[in-house]
């Protein structure tokens, strides 16, 4: 069981891994995580975690791809390990809510926020 890994393939499901991501690191460790995906880099907590493509090889474990975003659970938060695999418009649409969410307690934080989140679009050819 220990190399059991659930790739989820509903969206909505997806969505729930994602919002829980964000969820998991939450205000103290969010704007470490802007910054680490301004540059295109993975942040993760604990037994959470969102890498990029970008971040493996075809032949390293983990690899899942040439382009999108991997948010995975790992146990003891689930019993087993759990990937979303998102493109990365998803992956924007939802850092945008939950950036937006980030900012109704952070309002001092806004022009930061809104600048990695420029960032972000341009690093990955956004054009939402």
């Amino acid at each position: 069981m220990e190399n059991d890994v659930l790739i989820i393939e509903d969206f909505e499901e997806k969505v729930d891994v994602m919002r829980f991501y964000y969820q998991v690191i939450g205000d103290g460790k969010f704007l470490q995580a802007l910054n680490e995906f301004r540059l295109g880099q993975g942040f993760g907590i604990g037994p959470v975690c969102c890498t990029f493509a970008m971040d493996y090889e075809p032949w390293e474990e983990g690899y899942f791809g040439d382009s999108g975003v991997n948010f995975s659970i790992h146990p003891p938060l689930v019993e087993i390990e759990e990937n979303a695999i998102v493109d990365y418009e998803t992956f924007y649409q939802y850092l945008k809510e939950a950036s937006d969410n980030y900012l109704t307690r952070n309002h001092h934080d806004k022009d930061k926020v809104k600048a990695y989140l420029q960032e972000i679009k341009h690093k990955f050819d956004i054009s939402q």
